[in-house]
């Protein structure tokens, strides 16, 4: 049994990885949806950015917010908003559960929130 929880922490947290992060884009991409695709690009931006200021941060974590904050946009519907924030709060419990410390899980949580005010804002921009 615990052998099936970590594996499924490590899943959870998985939601936030690079490859991840740039497979939804890139979906959007090929839909033509420019505006989430720039909504994500500038916050994948500003979360590098961020990552050199803020120093020990928790990234996977700061790409999961953003990722939950635009598709829970782009989709504009409550069910899907509400799973994609369970899944969140379940990732959070997984960096806990795999022994990730509490600060660079909160820093991330704010590099997180910091890329999608730019990335929400930014996007009316281009």
């Amino acid at each position: 049994m615990k052998r099936w929880i970590k594996e499924t922490a490590r899943d959870l947290f998985a939601f936030g990885s690079i490859p991840f992060y740039f497979l939804v884009v890139v979906r959007a991409v090929i839909g033509k949806y420019n505006v989430f695709v720039y909504q994500m690009i500038i916050a994948a931006i500003v979360i590098l950015m961020l990552y050199f200021i803020i120093k020990d941060s928790n990234l996977h974590i700061a790409r999961a917010f953003a990722i939950v904050v635009f598709t829970s946009i782009f989709y504009d519907a409550a069910l899907y908003t509400f799973f994609a924030g369970l899944v969140f709060v379940l990732l959070l419990v997984s960096a806990y559960y795999l022994k990730r410390k509490i600060s660079p899980i909160l820093r991330g949580i704010i590099i997180g929130a910091l890329s999608c005010i730019a990335g929400y804002y930014g996007a009316v921009l281009v």
